[in-house]
């Protein structure tokens, strides 16, 4: 069921008195080539706890749309689930590079495309209590054929298969990443609000 259109809730008044907690101190436990694993000082009311989070560069996830209503779609192996799923292209923002940047050199290097048009839909997060990554995502259309080398160890195989149908692919259990299925009820809603 797609996410309905929301009535933005109010927020209550935010000002420099309203008690907001500070990070008043953080320390490396560990770090990887993925990600940096911190200890952090918060003090809340003058009282101090320290909580653990992941730092992780933060993604573009694009849903690439050609002119035939096709969804261009990858099928990659997940080695932490350790099963090939479909999906969308995505690859993290490198430092000193920009989103949409990042969502079109993503777009040439998993599916051989480059998009005329990237409309942005939003920008959501897995985990916020303790992971800092974000995802960017972008809707793809104009696509024209071009293709860089990327930094994937296999070939990826390019998938076309109907937009209008993507629920299929969610109710088989071959999508079941959270971000990939968010991102394709958004250009839904997207596609839906501003048609052609």
């Amino acid at each position: 069921m797609p996410f309905p259109a929301a009535n933005p809730l109010p927020l209550p008044h935010q000002s420099p008195d309203n008690n907001m907690p500070k990070r008043v101190g953080e320390k490396v436990i560990f770090q990887t080539k993925l990600f940096t694993l911190k200890d952090i000082d918060i003090e809340f009311d003058h009282k101090k706890v320290t909580y653990q989070i992941l730092e992780k560069r933060d993604t573009a996830l694009i849903v690439p749309i050609n002119k035939k209503g096709e969804l261009v779609l990858i099928k990659e192996y997940f080695y932490a689930i350790d099963e090939y799923q479909i999906g969308v292209p995505k690859g993290s923002i490198d430092q000193g590079h920009d989103e949409l940047t990042t969502a079109n050199k993503e777009l040439q290097e998993e599916i051989g495309y480059k998009a005329g048009r990237l409309d942005k839909l939003g920008t959501v997060t897995m985990s916020p209590g303790y992971l800092t990554q974000k995802t960017h995502i972008f809707l793809a259309r104009d696509l024209t054929e071009s293709k860089l080398d990327g930094d994937e160890e296999e070939t990826l195989e390019v998938i076309y298969y109907p937009f209008d149908k993507f629920e299929d692919l969610i109710n088989q259990g071959k999508l079941t990443e959270a971000r990939m299925i968010a991102a394709l009820y958004l250009a839904k809603r997207f596609l839906e609000e501003n048609p052609e």
